[in-house]
C-alpha cells in the first residue's frame, strides 16, 4: 500500500489555478471520477500514482506520488448546484461516501481542493481556503 498524504478533489468550477501557476494535466486520468448523475468510476488503481499536478512553482512528484485524485463533474458550491436537485444530491452523496471510505483507509490524509494547493510547501501551510471545500469538510465531519 503506498503512502497517501492528500486526497484532492478537482471540480468543474472556475478557480484561480491559472493565476497561481498550477496546471491540472487531465489527460493522464484521475483515480476516481464522479459524473453529473452521481455515478462513481474508478479510473485508475489507487496503488499507482497519476500525473495530475504540474506547473513551474510546484514539485509535481511530491503531490502526484502521495495523493489520490478525484474528479467531481460539477460545482462544489452548495448554492450554485441546483440545476437538477435530485441528481445534485446523488452526486454530492456519492462524493461524501467515497471520502468516508477513503478516510477510513487513510485517516491522516488531508482532504483538499485542487485550488487549495499553493505550491510553496508540501504540507500546504499557506493554502487558499475554499468556502466550498470548507462546507464539504463540515458535511464530511458530520457523517458517521
Amino acid at each position: 500500500m503506498r503512502k497517501i498524504e492528500y486526497i484532492f478533489i478537482d471540480s468543474d468550477t472556475p478557480n484561480d489555478n491559472v493565476q497561481s501557476g498550477l496546471r491540472v494535466v487531465s489527460n493522464f486520468g484521475y483515480h476516481y471520477i464522479i459524473n453529473s448523475e452521481g455515478l462513481l468510476f474508478k479510473a485508475n488503481d489507487i496503488q499507482h500514482p497519476v500525473s495530475i499536478i504540474a506547473g513551474p512553482k510546484f514539485d509535481p512528484d511530491k503531490y502526484n506520488r502521495y495523493s489520490i485524485f478525484i474528479r467531481f463533474c460539477g460545482s462544489l458550491q452548495p448554492e450554485g448546484r441546483l440545476v437538477d436537485p435530485i441528481a445534485d444530491f446523488t452526486q454530492r452523496r456519492a462524493l461524501l461516501n467515497l471520502l468516508v471510505r477513503l478516510r477510513g483507509h487513510f485517516p491522516s490524509a488531508k482532504i483538499l481542493g485542487i485550488s487549495e494547493i499553493d505550491g510553496k510547501a508540501l504540507h500546504c501551510k499557506n493554502i487558499i481556503v475554499s468556502d466550498a471545500m470548507n462546507v464539504l469538510r463540515r458535511e464530511l465531519s458530520n457523517m458517521p
